[in-house]
């Protein structure tokens, strides 16, 4: 994500090797990790002056604060894959969550921890993450304005996921956009440009699907 004034966060990068795509080359200021799996801890991804941050707690870098909660990367509380990080800061008035590769129901104190939540990254594949219906549970706790899938099958992924049609199944959404711009004050008009588009809310909450040409084999990388 880069901000208004230029600020970079770079959020989960991946080892081309583990995932099956290229990573594209970013310069960050700040990368977010929610685990410590290779699909999801490239820090090196950002360059060498970024300030990495993979643990739960409050932080201040670049002027932001960041806030990491603890949740757990299956239904066990970590018993299988271990610990995740849910990953919330306000970039340009847009508050915004990560939930990097959260396998289970968030608790009430956990959405109360995570509070107001303008953009939501939520993954929908299901096998080390929650699934669509997972999904579905959370987007309705959580209410965000605009709601993101991620960590689903793509043409180009190397290990099984179910594709993100499982989630938009029976949904209207906007996109694939390979490019979403939004600001604090655009957020109403926002909300209504996808409207006029067909686009639906689940409960409060619009779905955006971005596009990525890497992830989905396309020549055009």
């Amino acid at each position: 994500m880069t901000g208004e004034e230029g600020l970079v966060i770079l959020m989960d990068p991946f080892y081309k090797e583990m995932v099956g795509y290229d990573m594209p080359h970013v310069e960050a200021d700040i990368v977010t990790i929610s685990h410590d799996h290779e699909d999801h801890n490239n820090a090196r991804a950002a360059g060498e002056s970024a300030d990495v941050i993979m643990e739960d707690g409050q932080f201040i870098s670049n002027g932001m604060n960041i806030f990491g909660i603890r949740s757990y990367h299956d239904s066990e509380r970590g018993g299988r894959r271990g610990r995740n990080t849910i990953f919330c800061f306000e970039m340009d008035g847009v508050r915004v969550c990560h939930l990097g590769d959260l396998g289970h129901e968030l608790s009430k104190a956990q959405v109360g921890d995570i509070g107001r939540v303008d953009l939501l990254f939520v993954p929908v594949g299901g096998v080390y993450t929650i699934d669509a219906a997972g999904a579905d549970k959370v987007i309705e706790a959580l209410q965000p304005s605009i709601a993101v899938p991620m960590h689903y099958k793509t043409a180009a992924l190397s290990f099984p996921l179910a594709p993100v049609d499982v989630f938009l199944k029976g949904k209207e959404y906007s996109g694939p956009l390979e490019e979403l711009r939004i600001s604090g004050g655009d957020l109403p008009s926002f909300a209504s440009k996808v409207g006029e588009k067909g686009a639906r809310r689940q409960g409060g909450t619009r779905i955006v699907l971005l596009s990525c040409p890497a992830a989905e084999g396309r020549a055009d990388r």
